[in-house]
């Protein structure tokens, strides 16, 4: 006869098969359909999900072993220094919109001179040095002593440890921009550095979320900074660079989710990477800076205004954008502002912004015609009121660029209906920057060169001294005339300004006077290209939540975008109907509670004999 511990190990071993038997129900009836759908939901980094993000800002050389912001925060691969470094604050140069960072906040004085800074409590670098007024101190000062960049600042004061207060040598409220968000903060780590801007750092030190795990010229790893200012954060704990030398090479790592967020051309984007995977493949191409005719305002007939803007009007911008731009790349607003601006126009500068950027050939011979020029009947040439043929004018971009070579053959052809005979040019891109510096050109396809978060950045390169054909002139290449326009008037008097809705009305002042005078002809908005795999890791900005700006090239912004993401857990809900599930459910908790009852009763009979 068994004995009580003989039965009592039977009914161990039976248990035990049933909860071998009950799991093996539960892998059965958790299997998925084929037809499944996934959810996702945030995780910590500390989570089993992926926490690892694979990225690539673009083709680019083999990586440089050098973390060196004073050698430029755009050293490639580009972006990277805005994970390791940080700014004061991080502004969209899309909206305008300002997050507080390494400072919580600012304000100016009554006439627009003095800045100050509220600087954020309890950051340290990553060597475990405090961050505070000494640290913002040091890299302005020391920036200001090797690049003589803020001609505008008359000095830097400390406050107090967190306290900083910039002082201006004239109102300058647009100033905010490039002090709080274009500087990364840096420690004094440089300050017995005989040249900050030749040395090497190889253990780069910021308060960014990442800090440099290991070198090479093909990857680069970094990894969450456990010390990091923004509790919980970040929460995809490592970051790899893969470099890539190619657009076909990064779009093929894309197709086979070797990298997750990237930035690159592809002609068909749709078919080369959407449609691999489309349930985790996306871009989203938000509209960069305008692609302009930049012209010489200092050749004739390209001198006179309205011939501007009869060229403006002659060009057909959503021709250009299907055929020569793949759909991608929207027609400018003639106007200047970004595409994100362009809501600060009045109903006025709206409307004749558009018709100046509309295709309307009978307009532009009109234009024309009002000032006194005629189409040859015989030569089909453009002739001037004194009878003479408009001259050839050139026109270049740079070579290899596929898209502009057919951007420029259309526009060619279009002022070629306009009876104006065209030359193309494609030199290299260091001949076109180097003749557009000089005004050794007439037109050429050029991306304008200013943008920030409002209007005013928008024109900030128009503007400037008038140089002669000849010598450089590193702002206002197109070499235009303002002077009676009242422009500059405007443009200068509008840093002074706090008040939200005089600084529009200045803006549609300054728009007006540049739809009448046209000095560029703003052609189409460059698209900023933006790829992203959510596989395994969730939080990416799109066109329905277009949070920040997305490409992972900028620094600053790309901080923002990489501390809105998590990794994800998948979990299945989709194949059998959950009444499957709980029918199953109860079977087999029917199946226990019999199991543990008979078994009792068995006992209980084993012991009454």
């Amino acid at each position: 006869m068994p004995n009580d511990k003989s039965a009592l190990k039977k009914t161990a071993v039976i248990l035990a098969v049933l909860v071998v038997a009950i799991s093996s129900l539960t892998v059965i009836f958790s299997v998925p359909a084929t037809e499944s759908t996934t959810t996702v939901s945030p995780l910590s980094s500390s989570s089993d999900g992926n926490s690892t993000l694979y990225l690539s800002p673009g083709p680019t050389p083999a990586f440089t072993d050098n973390f060196n912001p004073f050698d430029g925060v755009w050293l490639t691969p580009a972006g990277i220094m805005g994970l390791i470094y940080e700014p004061l604050l991080q502004i969209n140069t899309y909206n305008g919109t300002v997050i507080p960072w390494l400072a919580t906040g600012y304000s100016w004085n009554s006439n627009a001179t003095v800045l100050t800074l509220y600087l954020r409590h309890n950051v340290t670098f990553s060597n475990g040095v405090p961050f505070n007024a000494s640290s913002v101190l040091f890299t302005f000062n020391e920036q200001k002593k090797l690049f003589d960049e803020w001609g505008a600042i008359k000095s830097i004061y400390e406050v107090n440890p967190y306290e900083v207060q910039f002082n201006f040598t004239s109102p300058n409220t647009e100033y905010l921009f490039y002090v709080g968000s274009n500087v990364m903060i840096l420690p004094q780590q440089f300050q017995n550095t005989s040249n900050p801007v030749s040395e090497i750092i190889k253990n780069p030190i910021g308060t960014g979320p990442y800090i440099l795990e290991s070198f090479s010229p093909q990857k680069i790893i970094l990894t969450a900074n456990p010390n990091y200012w923004q509790k919980g954060e970040p929460k995809i704990k490592n970051v790899v660079y893969i470099d890539y030398t190619s657009n076909s090479a990064l779009t093929l790592a894309l197709q086979t989710g070797q990298v997750e967020w990237a930035s690159v051309f592809a002609p068909n984007i749709t078919t080369l990477f959407v449609s691999k995977n489309p349930e985790y493949n996306h871009y989203w191409f938000p509209q960069g800076q305008p692609v302009t005719l930049l012209l010489n305002d200092l050749v004739y007939p390209l001198n006179q205004s309205f011939f501007r803007q009869a060229i403006s009007v002659a060009i057909n911008r959503t021709a250009i954008m299907n055929i020569g731009e793949y759909g991608y790349e929207q027609p400018a607003n003639a106007a200047g502002l970004l595409y994100q601006q362009l809501g600060e126009l009045n109903s006025t500068n709206l409307a004749m912004a558009n018709r100046l950027s509309t295709y309307n050939l009978t307009y532009a011979k009109q234009i024309l015609a009002d000032h006194g020029f005629t189409i040859n009947a015989t030569t089909g040439r453009l002739t001037a009121p004194n009878g003479t043929p408009v001259p050839t004018l050139s026109l270049m971009s740079v070579a290899g660029y596929s898209d502009w070579d057919t951007d420029i053959a259309l526009i060619a052809n279009e002022l070629n209906q306009l009876g104006i005979s065209v030359n193309i040019e494609t030199p290299t891109q260091n001949t076109v920057a180097s003749d557009v510096t000089d005004g050794q050109y007439q037109m050429a396809l050029y991306v304008d060169t200013g943008i920030g978060p409002s209007a005013w950045y928008d024109y900030s390169g128009l503007v400037g001294n008038i140089v002669k054909i000849g010598s450089p002139a590193y702002t206002n290449p197109e070499r235009w005339n303002a002077t009676g326009t009242g422009f500059m008037q405007y443009f200068n008097n509008y840093t002074a300004l706090t008040n939200a809705t005089q600084q529009n009305l200045y803006i549609n002042k300054m728009a007006s006077i540049m739809l009448q005078q046209m000095p560029i002809v703003y052609v189409v908005y460059s698209a900023d290209w933006y790829e992203y795999v959510n596989s395994s890791i969730e939080g990416w900005p799109n066109a329905q939540n277009p949070y920040w700006i997305p490409m992972p090239w900028y620094p600053g912004p790309n901080e923002v975008v990489i501390l809105h993401l998590y990794p994800v857990n998948s979990k299945s809900t989709g194949g059998l109907n959950p009444l499957v599930y709980d029918i199953a459910g109860a079977a087999i908790v029917v199946v226990i509670v019999a199991a543990i009852a008979g078994l009792y009763v068995r006992n209980r009979k084993i012991k009454a004999k």
